[in-house]
């Protein structure tokens, strides 16, 4: 159990200005320490991060935005020298994000004090001019990127609403610069727009750290939104970086040095929060000290008071959620992550199923990703919100016309990238399909049937699917460019709404997505003659691309089927 001090104070915006009135070298002095050989040291921390998704937290529990913050004005004893990081995945993606679209949260940094904050990719999950309008809103902290910019000019991202490409703020008289970075991988999985663009985060920062430099930076911080093995790899790459906080995946791997740059990696949401000391000069950081702080922590020790004005906010916020029940399910509901991005699951085929009801499309592809919280859900009661806590990202609906073919590159595509269990993966409705995970990428749809019928590639029909798809999200880069025959409500909407005329539900899966698995090696197939019916030992059939409990496997024509379903 660590224990944490805590001071009574004013917050830091109000102290800046305060202390501004008796001039800038009061308000940036900072904790200056003098050296035995005559050089001072500034001390600087930074408390990191947010990452929040979108949440709030539940009010009676401990991982909450109010405690966040809290445990930040404990570990504030100084807030000249106390920078609060926030490092994008804020805005999105929650029942509260599909009511606000990221105002609560804009608002909730506000009234926590924090200092600078960069972009995820849940942060354009309602696209560029929504996320426009968030940065235009906010007064109490900077918007920084280094990597997202104007496809055309090559301009910094909402430059004209306030985002900066790099911010610099003096401490103690030591120029520190600040700039952040986004994943390349987010012109895939958000709604970037069509004239933004995501720039290789090593290109982007080996330009941008110079440039820093020769704006008198001194340290430069980093706020990082990409997985840590690329952080790790630009820490290598790129020289000149001191620190770089944050991460795009939600590992919780402490601090490590690499290149001189400090990294820190302490997940996501409101269950850790990193503190780095650093003693820094002219030449940059000499030494730092980390410390992981687990907020659960903290609060069952009594540490930590909730930051008053951050939790005003939230329960303002809290308290505007419609949680009207809509219906009641008498069967459990898979929202596992996992799951929903390997395999059919019961609300995937259901939400598929509502879309197709709501349009009358011949057949729907819903991506995976699309559906959240990676939870199991009894049965019983389902309310507005939970819909919408499963549904979070005000995707609308949308009806293509597309031929057969079309549709078996989407399902490709959706089975695609399923190791790392991607979000394009392909729940559906009005269809079935086989797919073999062992085939190369492009080759692993077997077969493909609709209303009981094998699909014809030349053959038009029509494929209800979210907007975020039919724009190219998730690698369905074959349906942009097909036409438009419908544009629906909202998904989330839609599915409130079949709830309400079906209820009780029952969803089930129905074997509308089978695995199936080729042999890849034909040693073990030689011995049989592929006409016979039998058995076989299949000790050894973990060579031939499959693992298997040893015993006996029945076949049927196995040389015709080439293919083994069930042991």
């Amino acid at each position: 159990m660590m224990a944490y001090s805590h001071d009574d104070e004013i917050s830091r915006r109000t102290a800046m200005r305060l202390l501004g009135a008796a001039g800038l070298g009061a308000a940036t002095a900072g904790s200056v320490t003098a050296q035995s050989d005559g050089s001072e040291t500034v001390e600087l921390k930074l408390l990191h991060d947010t990452h929040v998704h979108g949440r709030l937290g539940n009010a009676d529990e401990s991982e909450n935005i109010e405690n966040y913050f809290g445990l930040m004005d404990s570990l504030t004893t100084n807030p000249d020298n106390t920078l609060r990081l926030g490092v994008g995945d804020d805005l999105g993606s929650s029942a509260l994000s599909t009511e606000f679209e990221g105002k609560h949260i804009v608002d909730a940094f506000e009234a926590g004090d924090l200092s600078q904050c960069t972009f995820g990719n849940h942060d354009f999950d309602f696209g560029p001019d929504v996320l426009k309008t968030r940065v235009s809103e906010t007064e109490g902290f900077q918007w920084v990127t280094a990597n997202v910019r104007k496809q055309e000019t090559g301009e910094t991202f909402a430059t004209a609403e306030g985002v900066k490409r790099f911010d610099t703020v003096n401490i103690g008289g030591i120029t520190v610069g600040v700039t952040g970075i986004l994943t390349e991988r987010a012109s895939e999985v958000t709604s970037l727009g069509s004239t933004n663009e995501v720039i290789q985060p090593t290109d982007a920062l080996s330009e941008v750290v110079p440039e820093m430099q020769s704006a008198g930076a001194d340290v430069i911080i980093v706020l990082s939104h990409v997985a840590n093995d690329v952080a790790r790899d630009i820490a290598e790459r790129v020289d000149g970086i001191d620190v770089m906080v944050g991460d795009d995946a939600a590992e919780v791997l402490g601090d490590e040095v690499v290149n001189d740059t400090i990294l820190s990696f302490v997940g996501d949401g409101y269950d850790h929060l990193g503190e780095i000391t650093l003693q820094m000069n002219s030449n940059g950081v000499s030494t730092h000290e980390y410390t992981l702080h687990t907020v659960s922590d903290a609060v069952s020790a009594m540490d930590i008071t909730p930051n008053a004005a951050v939790q005003e906010t939230a329960t303002t916020y809290r308290n505007q959620v419609d949680r009207t029940p809509i219906g009641e399910t008498t069967t459990q509901l898979n929202c596992i992550t996992a799951n929903l991005r390997t395999e059919e699951t019961n609300m995937g085929s259901f939400v598929a199923d509502a879309i197709r009801t709501n349009l009358g499309s011949d057949v729907v592809i819903q991506n995976g990703g699309g559906i959240r919280t990676g939870t199991l859900y009894a049965a019983g009661e389902v309310t507005n919100l939970l819909i919408k806590q499963i549904l979070p990202f005000g995707n609308t609906m949308i009806e293509l016309e597309v031929t057969g073919a079309t549709i078996r590159e989407a399902l490709e595509n959706g089975v695609s990238d399923y190791e790392t269990l991607e979000g394009r993966f392909p729940q559906v409705s009005g269809m079935s399909y086989e797919w073999n995970p062992n085939a190369p990428e492009g080759e692993r749809i077997v077969s493909v049937d609709i209303a009981g019928s094998p699909l014809d590639p030349e053959t038009t029909y029509t494929l209800g699917t979210n907007n975020f798809m039919a724009d190219g999200g998730d690698g369905y880069e074959m349906l942009p460019g097909a036409t438009v025959t419908q544009e629906g409500a909202g998904l989330a909407e839609a599915v409130i709404e079949y709830i309400k005329q079906q209820t009780p539900i029952s969803p089930t899966t129905e074997g509308r997505i089978t695995r199936v698995s080729t042999f890849q090696s034909g040693t073990v197939l030689e011995e049989y003659d592929s006409d016979d019916n039998g058995s076989i030992e299949i000790d050894e059939l973990a060579d031939a691309g499959e693992t298997f409990a040893n015993g006996e496997l029945s076949i049927t024509d196995l040389g015709e089927l080439g293919r083994v379903f069930s042991s």
